[in-house]
């Protein structure tokens, strides 16, 4: 086939794709942010192919994502429907980017994450200081690092991803296969926190490293308390700030 040839099929698929992803992403959105109503049925294919500009394929590539998340349920001869929260898949990183706003923040979303994390946090702290082995301390070690570099440098997007990779390190270190298990799911929690409280204000950032840095040396010294009461320390100051922005609920 002629090289030109080749290379316009190309582009047409890497533009069908990208067609495609941001027909998912508008679709994800308006479902959950109201605009298609829990019970509402979405417009006909060829309605949505018209907007989106998509074909058939794409479109039904599309609704199959979106019913897979639990969001949709496609009934013969009754259309697709939205279906209510208590289905959807809020733990895959697509929903609950769907969920935050494009600017600003979801305080409900928020104040759930947060109260999550007090729930199982600590205790993966306190296992991890009975059953981390040398090298998945190092891991945890290492993350630390690179979150003090990022507040030296004032690098948010390297303060996220290294505040990630503590607390996963963790969960890592636990040993529990069920808890690791839910790697995936909580990146994407903790990635929404994070980023509320940290692109908020890196000062807050700053002042937690302390309690990280317990956390640390309560898992290396293997002391489970210890890392467990570091754990919930860190939580609180992260949840007094996100109160005084408004992220989260004042009640919480």
């Amino acid at each position: 086939m002629d090289r030109s040839i080749n290379k316009a099929l190309e582009r047409d698929s890497l533009n069908r794709s990208a067609k495609g992803s941001e027909m998912l992403e508008t679709l994800g959105r308006r479902i959950v942010s109201g605009e298609y109503a829990v019970g509402e049925t979405l417009p006909i294919e060829a309605e949505l192919i018209e907007e989106f500009s998509v074909s058939r394929t794409t479109l039904r590539e599309a609704i199959k994502t979106l019913t897979a998340l639990g969001l949709l349920e496609v009934r013969p001869r009754h259309g697709t429907r939205v279906r209510p929260q208590r289905e959807w898949t809020l733990l895959n990183r697509d929903v609950l980017r769907w969920m935050q706003p494009v600017n600003g923040f979801n305080v409900e979303l928020s104040t759930a994450i947060d109260e999550a994390r007090e729930v199982f946090e600590p205790a993966a702290c306190a296992l991890a200081a009975v059953r981390a082995d040398r090298k998945e301390i190092t891991r945890i070690r290492l993350a630390y690092e690179a979150m003090e570099q990022a507040a030296a440098e004032d690098d948010v997007p390297a303060a996220i991803q290294a505040d990630k990779e503590f607390h996963l390190s963790i969960l890592a270190a636990t040993g529990n296969p069920i808890l690791e298990a839910f790697d995936t799911a909580i990146d994407a929690v903790l990635g929404q926190l994070f980023r509320a409280a940290i692109e908020v204000h890196m000062e807050s950032f700053r002042k937690n490293l302390v309690n990280h840095l317990r956390v640390l040396e309560a898992i290396e010294q293997g002391k489970p308390e210890e890392a467990r009461q570091a754990m919930l320390d860190m939580i609180s100051l992260t949840r007094r700030h996100l109160k005084n922005y408004k992220i989260i609920q004042p009640n919480s």
